[in-house]
C-alpha cells in the first residue's frame, strides 16, 4: 500500500519535471531580437476606410540581414515636425488596444504595424516619422507621407483617434 505522503512526493516529482521541460524549450528556439542596423522602414499608400477625416498606412520593417530575427509588441511612434506652440515638435502615438504575437522576420521577411490619424485641414505637418522597435536600441526614420497630410494633434486626449497597432506580419509583397 502506497501512502500519501508517498504518493504526494512523487507528483510534485512529476510536475517539477515537466516544469523544468517547459521553462527550457522555449529558451532553445527563441531568435535575437531584430536589431534596428538590420531593419528597414517604409510606408504603405495612405488609404481612408470610408472616413476621410481617419486615415490609415501600415509602417513596414524589412529584414535587410541574412539572419532570421523575431518582434513582438509594439513599436514607439514618434510623428517630429515644427515646433507646435502648444505641444512641441514631437507626437508621440499612443498604442491600440491589441494582443502582439510573435512575429518571426527571415532574411528579406517584413511586419507591419497600421498608423491610424485624424487629418486636419487645418492641422500640424509631421516631416518624420521615427520608429523604436521593441527591445532594440536606436531608431529607423522615414518621410511623412506624401501630400503633406496634417494631422490632428491629440497629445492629451483621453480617447485619441490617432493611435498605432501592434506589430503583425507583412503580407507578400
Amino acid at each position: 500500500m502506497v501512502s500519501r505522503h508517498s504518493l504526494r512526493g512523487a507528483v510534485l516529482v512529476a510536475v517539477a519535471t515537466v516544469s523544468i521541460a517547459v521553462v527550457a524549450s522555449p529558451a532553445a528556439s527563441a531568435l535575437p531580437a531584430c536589431a534596428v542596423d538590420s531593419l528597414s522602414l517604409s510606408t504603405s499608400a495612405p488609404a481612408s476606410p470610408g472616413d476621410a477625416t481617419q486615415i490609415h498606412f501600415d509602417l513596414i520593417v524589412t529584414n535587410t540581414s541574412a539572419q532570421p530575427c523575431e518582434l513582438q509588441g509594439y513599436p514607439v511612434v514618434d510623428l517630429i515636425g515644427p515646433d507646435d506652440p502648444m505641444w512641441g515638435p514631437d507626437y508621440q502615438l499612443p498604442q491600440q488596444a491589441g494582443d502582439p504575437q510573435p512575429v518571426t522576420l527571415g532574411p528579406g521577411a517584413s511586419a507591419a504595424s497600421r498608423l491610424t490619424f485624424l487629418a486636419e485641414p487645418n492641422g500640424w505637418v509631421p516631416n518624420t516619422i521615427a520608429v523604436s522597435l521593441p527591445n532594440s536600441p536606436g531608431r529607423l526614420e522615414a518621410p511623412w507621407i506624401a501630400g503633406g497630410v496634417p494631422v490632428a494633434r491629440q497629445d492629451a486626449a483621453s480617447h485619441p483617434g490617432s493611435y498605432i497597432g501592434p506589430l503583425q506580419p507583412a503580407p507578400p509583397a
